[in-house]
């Protein structure tokens, strides 16, 4: 499991308490006919003012010396001053794509220009907010026909566009900033115009010339952005009195990723008689995907250092996992190679499995990261490597969870925590390749929930290798029950299985106490059952309780999750 837990270091462990204990006891030393130690003695009185200054002067140099340190730091600008050091630029927030349907019920076809908003509304924190895609390119609705409307299918982005923003003019100094009026922007999507000529984003201007038009754009704790110029040595300074004009995106994040059916208004190149939703089209989704929240300080504390590790090359493993995390949209990265000169790399999209509804074949969003991917690797790699993506495969756990509940507690409430604890655990963003969620994990992430005084875990297995098997034949003979399956079994000794359908004799959970290819048995204290076909779905389930281990190229996710809880408040 991920852990971003990070410890404060006391550096100086030097509270009011100890301060004036030290100060007390250097009194004998230089000052033996002091001996009053009355809290009304104005001598005391002016330890404890030096103890509660010393007490201040040393929290602060605790803080400051915790912000000095990337493991360590907890204010977000610290954190990203010091990746700033170490030539790594964190991934800023990713808007959403989705495809749009424009329905048209007039009797002309009706052009929908490019960069036409459309939106929707979430909630988010609790407050209602708008949610705003723009359509890519120009799209024609053909007119209705009869009874049919006229549809057309279009691509959308998330997010604003701002057009010509003067940010400022040029007082011809090396290494000037401007800041961007409007937040979030979204990462690669500012460019700027200066005297006519166009400059470029570029992730570093150290790798430019002295007249190379092009900037760097970074944004701060509070998400807004400044963009700064080279110093006439590396990029080129815009000339005194120039005036500077912005246009760039901004919107993005994880908010973005809307269920299909849900963008329904127009908000701007209104026609009558047009309409717009993202609905499935055949196989294709209409939800959108692929938003993503600016890069979390955790993540931060993780990919800068391995970033300066590869130094923008890739020639370990760990290097093509560090470097593809920083191409904005991808999430999670991990990279295997057969031979040297082949690497495959299993990339996770954030807001997107990867994985179209069959579960098996590339989503759109995978296919569009594997393009960025690869054109970012495309400087970075030793001559002769072929380079391989992959979504992952994600591994669903099956889990059956019984937990008793404090008396004085609501069961309902209790319920609900015990639910969102377990879905925490198994989040996306708390998972890895190559992940193993201990049994340990899940009863611990349960016993912490408030109210709950008893938590065991019955069932907790892959769901690739959950059992279930139809039952032909049932016999009850000196409180041995033997179930006959439909089919042969691997089935064994000890194992706690789940009867299901049977009847009320032989349903119940059991240890398996004898098996056969096609039989098992088990204790079962009742009156004799002569051999008797079940008719209808009779069937038992593997009540397995291990790891969920994960190989290389495989995510962890919550499957099936059965819950029952006793006790408490009804």
């Amino acid at each position: 499991m991920a852990d971003n837990f990070v410890p404060q270091v006391d550096y100086t462990s030097r509270d009011y308490e100890a301060v004036r204990a030290d100060l007390i006891n250097l009194i004998p030393n230089f000052a033996p006919q002091w001996t009053n130690r009355d809290p009304s003695d104005f001598g005391m009185t002016l330890i404890e003012l030096f103890s509660y200054v010393a007490d201040e002067l040393n929290f602060y140099i605790d803080r400051s010396l915790n912000e000095s340190f990337l493991s360590t730091a907890s204010q977000k600008s610290s954190v990203l001053n010091i990746a700033k050091i170490l030539g790594y630029v964190p991934t800023g927030a990713t808007p959403a794509t989705v495809l749009l349907t424009f329905q048209n019920s007039t009797a002309d076809p009706i052009t929908v220009p490019a960069k036409t908003q459309v939106a929707t509304s979430v909630v988010n924190n609790g407050q209602r907010t708008q949610v705003i895609f723009e359509t890519d390119v120009a799209v024609t609705v053909p007119a209705k026909v009869g009874a049919l409307n006229g549809s057309a299918t279009v691509a959308a982005t998330q997010g604003e566009t701002v057009t010509n923003e003067v940010i400022g003019v040029s007082n011809g100094t090396p290494n000037q900033i401007f800041e961007l009026a409007q937040s979030p922007v979204i990462n690669g999507s500012v460019s700027l115009t200066i005297a006519g000529v166009n400059y470029s984003q570029v992730p570093y201007l150290i790798d430019y010339q002295e007249f190379d038009p092009v900037f760097i754009a970074e944004a701060d704790a509070d998400n807004v952005t400044y963009v700064t110029f080279g110093d006439g040595i590396s990029g080129r300074i815009p000339a005194n009195g120039a005036q500077i004009t912005a246009t760039y995106r901004v919107g993005g994040g994880i908010q973005g990723n809307v269920s299909a059916n849900t963008i329904k208004f127009i908000l701007t190149n209104q026609v009558t008689g047009l309409t717009v939703v993202n609905q499935n089209v055949g196989e294709i989704s209409g939800a959108a995907s692929g938003g993503a929240d600016p890069e979390t300080t955790d993540s931060i504390r993780v990919n800068a250092p391995q970033s300066i590790r590869a130094l923008s090359r890739a020639v370990s493993l760990a290097d093509y996992s560090s470097l593809a995390v920083q191409v904005q949209g991808v999430a999670k990265a991990i990279s295997i190679a057969e031979v040297y000169s082949s690497i495959t790399i299993y990339l996770a999209p954030y807001g997107d499995s990867g994985l179209q509804s069959d579960g098996l074949t590339a989503s759109t969003v995978f296919n569009n990261l594997v393009e960025k991917v690869y054109t970012f690797f495309s400087d970075k790699t030793p001559p002769g490597t072929t380079l391989t993506f992959q979504p992952p495969k994600y591994v669903p756990a099956q889990l059956k969870l019984d937990c008793v509940i404090l008396p004085q507690y609501v069961k309902a409430k209790v319920t609900a925590d015990i639910q969102s604890a377990i879905q925490e655990l198994f989040a996306f963003d708390n998972v890895a390749f190559n992940d193993r969620i201990n049994l340990q994990d899940v009863l611990s992430s349960a016993n912490a929930v408030a109210g709950v005084s008893r938590a065991s875990v019955i069932k907790m297995v892959r769901g690739d290798e959950e059992q279930t098997f139809s039952i032909n034949n049932k016999i009850l003979t000196s409180n041995v029950a033997t179930l006959t399956t439909s089919a042969t079994h691997n089935l064994s000794v000890g194992q706690t299985v789940l009867i299901t359908n049977v009847d009320d004799t032989f349903n119940g959970t059991y240890v398996i106490t004898a098996t056969a290819p096609t039989t098992f048995s088990y204790v079962c204290i009742a009156t004799n059952v002569l051999t008797t076909a079940v008719t209808g779905l009779a069937k038992v389930t593997v009540l397995t309780v291990r790891d969920i281990i994960c190989s290389t190229n495989e995510l962890p996710q919550l499957g099936t999750f059965d819950l029952t809880v006793t006790g408490g408040i009804e």
